[in-house]
């Protein structure tokens, strides 16, 4: 009874010491996580930025693999390509630029004009099917409208700001492209060797996917921001060319961004007529409904497939973290979690599964049952005698 007492104390404190290590150990975790995700907040803003700069580096990868495969150094491949690319933006930007600021000072400029004259009709239709105008409903939402103005009237301060920023992003991203290999072995280096071929496929594809999704969405925002310019401009709607080039840019902002442009581009026609009006809506349906039935499934289908409630919240976690560059990188980051998803957990699980298949784990003993007995095996083979001289 002592022995039996003592060995129940005994299993009892290693238990308690069990006990009190694992609840150790998980405050550890817990408390490196919270100061893991508090320090990320701090730097969230370093992050969005690399985040941009792997995204240009993933969308300039395949044109710079191109010209290394013909032989060019790597670093003269990335030097031409990024000099061709800023001679196409400096290109564009100098022929849109005039034209775009004058265009948005004068919108700026008549804007309180345009809500004076949408408030107005908006008013009139209240009071011809009846409604109360005195609340001023609609001079309180239009006149969100009105701080419009004073966001236009700074945009030349703002193509400044997003210069610079473009300049450092650039620069960070061909670092990157220059930087890769060693980047690489540098990952290596932490992964057994015969998990590194796995790895490295994993992180090719991943960035292969990235920038197909990269230069996809570029398109897309082109054939956005070109068809609404060219809809605007045959309609006879005004500022055409600073509507076109919003539309282009909230092209970059899933979900939210088509929509807040097409709502802009139809009050500015309204303001004109309401024919004009019409048909900006019939011009923003047909631009919406050919981007999500062709472009979309065209360019993106065969690269990332997500559903719109999982893009939705991406990009509201994405925005809250670093505002429109977070809600621009959050199905790009989407697309990188989906492939570690399908080439490392799901065969995992897979693979897992399989094995409790092939190896069924015994099933469990009754309530008041003990071991099964075993199984009687054949009768001994009795000894012959030795044979009597």
């Amino acid at each position: 009874m002592a022995g039996a007492s003592r060995e129940t104390e005994a299993g009892d404190a290693r238990t308690a010491r069990l006990a009190t290590s694992i609840a150790f150990r998980a405050a550890v975790v817990v408390l490196l996580v919270g100061l893991a995700a508090w320090w990320l907040y701090l730097v969230r803003e370093v992050l969005v930025t690399a985040l941009l700069a792997l995204v240009i580096a993933s969308a300039i990868h395949a044109p710079v693999a191109a010209l290394e495969s013909r032989g060019i150094r790597r670093v003269l491949a990335v030097v031409i390509v990024y000099v061709i690319l800023l001679a196409v933006i400096g290109t564009l930007l100098a022929l849109l630029i005039p034209p775009l600021v004058a265009q948005a000072r004068d919108l700026a400029t008549d804007l309180p004009t345009i809500v004076a004259s949408l408030s107005a009709s908006a008013n009139d239709l209240l009071a011809q099917i009846g409604l109360s105008t005195d609340s001023g409903i609609v001079d309180t939402i239009l006149g969100q409208l009105g701080s419009l103005g004073g966001v236009l009237a700074r945009i030349p301060g703002v193509v400044v700001g997003f210069v610079s920023a473009f300049v450092l992003v650039t620069f960070l991203s061909a670092l990157m492209i220059l930087e890769r290999d060693r980047a690489r072995d540098w990952i290596m280096r932490f992964v057994a060797p015969r998990d590194r071929p796995v790895l490295d496929g994993l992180l090719r594809k991943a960035a292969q996917r990235l920038g197909a999704y990269v230069r996809g969405q570029l398109l897309i925002m082109l054939v956005t921001g070109t068809g609404s310019y060219v809809g605007l401009t045959l309609i006879g709607v005004p500022f055409a060319l600073p509507l076109g080039i919003f539309a282009f840019l909230t092209e970059a902002v899933p979900i939210a961004g088509p929509i807040i442009a097409g709502v802009l581009m139809i009050l500015v026609a309204l303001t004109e007529s309401p024919l004009q009006a019409l048909l900006t809506v019939i011009l923003v349906t047909i631009i919406q409904q050919s981007e999500s039935l062709v472009l979309v499934p065209v360019i993106q289908g065969r690269l990332i497939s997500i559903s719109p409630v999982v893009a939705l919240l991406a990009v509201l976690a994405g925005s809250a973290i670093g505002d429109i560059p977070g809600a621009i990188l959050a199905i790009p980051v989407v697309a990188i979690v989906t492939v570690f998803v399908d080439d490392v957990v799901l065969p995992w699980r897979r693979l897992q599964i399989g094995e409790e298949a092939t190896h069924p784990s015994p099933p469990p003993e009754a309530p008041g049952t003990g071991p099964p007995a075993p199984t009687p095996g054949p009768a001994p083979t009795p000894t012959p005698s030795t044979r009597a001289v």
